[in-house]
């Protein structure tokens, strides 16, 4: 994980009570700033994209909680 990466994950985490009046928006974090909440994941992109170019950036949705899509114990080695 670098280093940026780390930082706008500790800065989603440190602002999620502020973000939480904007739950289930998406939040756009660049290093240690938040640079805005979109009503989209598509509206936060390409604002994301627009102003920061092909330098790396954060893009969440905001949730009370992490949502767990899947999770399993049975790993096989075996491919079908």
């Amino acid at each position: 994980m670098n280093g940026n990466f780390k930082k706008e994950l500790a800065a989603y985490a440190a602002k999620l009570s502020e973000l939480q009046q904007h739950s289930g928006k998406f939040v756009l974090i660049k290093e240690d700033k938040i640079e805005g909440v979109f009503d989209s994941y598509a509206d936060a992109l390409k604002f994301g994209y627009d102003r920061f170019k092909l330098e790396p950036f954060l893009v969440k949705q905001i949730a009370p909680s992490e949502r767990v899509l899947f999770f399993t114990r049975e790993l096989s080695s075996a491919c079908l």
